[in-house]
């Protein structure tokens, strides 16, 4: 029966092949990255803009949702460095993202827009307005469906919008239960996370059907329902917004398998899945959440740290292109010794003659800052034939009021004109 088992957790881990996750950590203001085939995590990816809050993936970029930069944050996933920020509007307050072949779609949260950006030129090309405070989105059939949470006036006209994608016009207005957060197209439908006031009404599953754009179907669900993860047996999981369960239903039937009153624990605040893995975000405000991954017969599997307060995780399949098979990508010959160290360690570096700017900067494992090494101690000695500078510094384990760090890991990240193209984690023993 172990034997079985075991071969089993193992056949669900070859689902995890090529699989890559990425981690909006909100409290941190990073991007972490997972490779769930190696179980390699990054904590510090990409330092991220104020407030970041939601992340839309290509198999090129991520694109980040900045809230308080009123920005989205366009990122090459596979080197950290960040492409652009797009500017949205003044006092948007942008919230969600959803991606559509040739353009990238954001709700303004704050004034009641949906906008448009064309993925070829990175500039807002449209914008329309639609109810009070859009939060979550979904597309299906040409048409794009917003969750108007209305939290303004106290979920008092809550609904969701449809917007033609060819002509971008609100077409329909369809009344919700209380707090629309969420929304995802499954199984031909539009399933609508009403998430309650968070006090005395609790969360409810709405069905939507896009035909007579009518709610069709009320799941009683209870708690702070969240985001929807679809799994292969047709089983939808919905986490919850307060972090302490899982909730589950059947996708054909809508029978409710797990429900305020019987839910499936430990549970997150968000949820994401390749169909045969489901994978949950959760944790507790001020620390370090943590994604586990489950098989779809509910084995845990394996458990990653990221960074502080997460907000969303997506997932995508690790892939190479043509171009990408003869891209040299440099390390920058990124290192340090000794490490483990006590109390410093020196850390060298290559970079190429004309990198005008040169910096480094140390985090601690909840992906905040720790110190910002000048680039006016580095020493640079140019290595002849190379076209290089070969760069050394010391760090004595002190942070930027140069008080001694803690013992433990920490990641050094490589600056070179403004972007990231390195890093490497060290550990401190004392």
């Amino acid at each position: 029966m172990k034997k079985g088992l075991v071969i089993l957790l193992m056949l669900a881990a070859l689902n995890l092949w090529a699989t890559v996750g990425f981690v909006v950590n909100s409290g941190s203001e990073t991007l972490s990255r997972i490779d769930f085939e190696t179980g390699d995590v990054e904590e510090v990816f990409c330092v991220l803009g104020s407030m970041p809050n939601r992340v839309g993936l290509t198999g090129e970029f991520a694109y980040v949702v900045n809230s308080g930069d009123n920005s989205v944050q366009k990122i090459d996933i596979n080197t950290g460095n960040t492409i652009t920020n797009i500017y949205i509007e003044n006092s948007s307050n942008p919230y969600d993202i959803i991606i559509d072949e040739d353009h990238v779609y954001v709700t303004g949260g704050m004034i009641n827009k949906v906008y448009k950006i064309d993925i070829e030129t990175d500039e807002v090309v449209s914008s329309i307005t639609v109810g009070g405070n859009p939060a979550g989105m979904a597309i299906l059939d040409g048409k794009l469906y917003v969750g108007n949470s209305d939290y303004g006036t106290g979920y008092s006209n809550c609904s969701v919008s449809v917007i033609d994608l060819f002509t971008f016009n609100v077409e329909a207005t369809i009344p919700t239960e209380v707090n629309p957060q969420f929304l995802a197209a499954i199984n031909g439908n539009i399933h609508v996370s009403c998430g309650g006031d968070w006090s005395t009404i609790f969360g409810k599953i709405c069905i939507i059907d896009p035909v007579s754009n009518t709610v069709t179907n009320t799941l009683e669900i209870g708690g702070v329902t969240s985001n929807f993860a679809l799994m292969s047996n047709n089983i939808v999981y919905v986490a919850d917004g307060l972090g302490s369960s899982l909730y589950a239903y059947d996708a054909s039937t809508f029978e409710i398998i797990y429900d305020n009153s019987n839910p499936f624990t430990p549970g997150g605040t968000m949820v994401t899945s390749n169909n045969e893995n489901l994978f949950v975000l959760g944790g507790e405000w001020g620390q370090n959440f943590t994604v586990k991954i489950y098989d779809i017969n509910e084995n845990l599997l394996n458990e990653y740290t990221v960074g502080v307060y997460a907000t969303d995780i997506k997932i995508v399949s690790e892939s190479v292109s043509v171009n990408d098979e003869h891209l040299v990508k440099p390390d920058h010959n990124l290192t340090n010794y000794p490490n483990p160290f006590n109390p410093s360690t020196m850390i060298s570096f290559s970079v190429t003659q004309n990198s005008d700017f040169v910096n480094l900067e140390i985090y601690n494992i909840k992906g905040q800052k720790v110190k910002d090494l000048s680039p006016s101690l580095c020493h640079p000695e140019f290595i002849e034939g190379r076209g290089e500078n070969n760069y050394s510094i010391n760090w004595n384990g002190t942070d930027e009021n140069n008080q001694l760090v803690s013992s433990g890991v920490y990641v050094f990240k490589l600056i070179v004109n403004g972007n990231y193209v390195a890093s490497k984690k060290c550990m401190l023993l004392k």
